[in-house]
């Protein structure tokens, strides 16, 4: 079994450790974080490992997982890079950055996976990961051994080029950390209304797990609801008043993702006039003559 030492096992390094253990994927080897007590904790998450308080200090492996924050990447790359050789394989987490990062560590194979999933919980994402995708680039030695071991987890690779990852990976935002914020000016609007948070996260839980299932079977043009697919100009424009008196960050975002909404709700059959209307009504103050 190849051993994997890790440089920031977080909440994504140690899920990935741990799932890959559990199944004799790989032998977890030394582990390395900002601090020798994280990194204990880290170990007994995964239930193996060694935990190390610096790069130097890390027996060598087979395979090394940096993941630490992007703006690390590099450096760590370069500083390991000496003890390296065309044997080894060295991938990195980020969703951003692409495998070229990792250069300094040739011969050895480098590579870039990025799982499509929210680690916000490790002890969930043990039992949630699989199902996810994961988003592979790099040397194909690398892909194709990174592409073994995450099947073996559950999660489905997929191989993007360099020049996307960016792009790849602003798409992932939108979906997912775009979401935390909708789901944080929805309770302000909430809270402005006199609800509070906790009766408001009940009350929106229902609507919210329904509007992800229709837009993953559905499409988002289908799973368009509400006023602006239903054209009532009058409704969209006593809201966006009323959230301009209240906050302006929530009137600014309303007015932006009402425009994308307006453009979904044309795609089906929203009369041209009335899509119109709602455009004028959703635009800045500024742009109004």
């Amino acid at each position: 079994m190849p051993t994997l030492n890790i440089i920031g096992a977080g909440r994504l390094g140690k899920t990935l450790a741990r799932l890959w253990q559990r199944q004799g994927i790989f032998q977890i080897g030394a582990v390395c974080n900002r601090s020798l007590e994280s990194a204990v904790s880290a170990c007994r998450f995964i239930g193996a490992g060694t935990p190390c308080p610096s790069v130097e200090t890390m027996a060598d492996a087979d395979c090394w997982l940096i993941a630490s924050g992007d703006g690390q990447i590099a450096a760590i790359a370069t500083q390991l890079a000496p003890r390296l050789s065309n044997s080894t394989m060295v991938f990195h987490c980020s969703g951003a950055l692409s495998s070229s990062t990792l250069s300094p560590c040739k011969p050895a194979a480098v590579a870039s996976a990025h799982p499509v999933h929210s680690f916000a919980d490790p002890e969930r994402s043990v039992a949630t990961l699989a199902g996810s995708c994961v988003a592979l680039e790099g040397d194909q030695r690398a892909i194709e051994h990174l592409s073994k071991a995450f099947s073996a987890i559950g999660c489905t690779p997929l191989t993007i080029t360099p020049e996307h990852k960016v792009l790849y990976h602003a798409g992932s935002v939108f979906a997912c950390n775009y979401l935390t914020a909708l789901m944080e000016l929805s309770l302000r609007a909430f809270s402005a209304a006199g609800i509070d948070r906790q009766q408001a996260l009940k009350l929106l839980k229902p609507i919210v797990l329904q509007t992800a299932e229709n837009n993953m079977h559905l499409g988002p043009e289908k799973s368009l609801t509400g006023p602006i697919a239903r054209g009532d100009a009058e409704t969209v424009a006593a809201q966006l008043s009323s959230l301009q008196s209240t906050d302006t960050q929530l009137a600014n975002c309303y007015r932006q993702l009402g425009q994308v909404c307006v453009e979904l709700a044309r795609r089906c059959q929203l009369p041209e006039e009335t899509a119109a209307r709602l455009t004028e009504v959703l635009r800045e103050p500024s742009e109004k003559i």
